[in-house]
């Protein structure tokens, strides 16, 4: 296993795990205990920061620019990018599969609870990292058996 596949597995586990471990905790502890300023606070805090983990390769090509060996090239760029989209793709058929769900639940005049709605945002997070990283680990996969990086 090569540097930027063995990278991609650490990007993948790691963003799933930042955002299963603290948003099942908020969302835990908002139905355990009511909406209060903290779990609302952890999980607009998940949002804001792990929202853009996807961006982490790009950064990280920023800081590692004065270093002479090459560790983010064009097809690292390549890849990412078509993963983000992967995941963006999937992510929006999740959102619109979750309205065409509850509106068919509910009907036109019902109505859903607010609190289902951090549940739905965690989801589409936890969806979008998920697809992200395993779209990024299966191009990576695709190398023919001669090529190394």
């Amino acid at each position: 296993m090569n540097q930027t596949k063995a990278e991609s597995w650490l990007y993948f586990i790691i963003g799933l795990a930042c955002f299963l471990i603290p948003g099942s905790v908020a969302v835990f502890i908002v139905y355990d205990q009511g909406v209060s300023f903290a779990p609302v606070f952890m999980f607009a805090g998940i949002v804001i920061w792990f929202g853009l983990f996807w961006l982490f390769p790009f950064i990280e090509k920023k800081v590692r620019k004065g270093q002479k060996k090459v560790s983010f090239d064009e097809r690292d760029q390549l890849i990412h990018k078509k993963s983000v989209m992967a995941g963006y793709v999937v992510l929006w058929l999740y959102f619109v599969a979750v309205c065409v769900v509850a509106w068919c639940t509910v009907g036109p005049r019902g109505s859903i609870s607010v609190n289902v709605m951090p549940l739905t945002l965690l989801g589409g997070l936890v969806i979008f990292t998920t697809v992200n990283g395993l779209a990024s680990v299966i191009q990576y996969g695709r190398e023919s058996k001669g090529e190394k990086s």
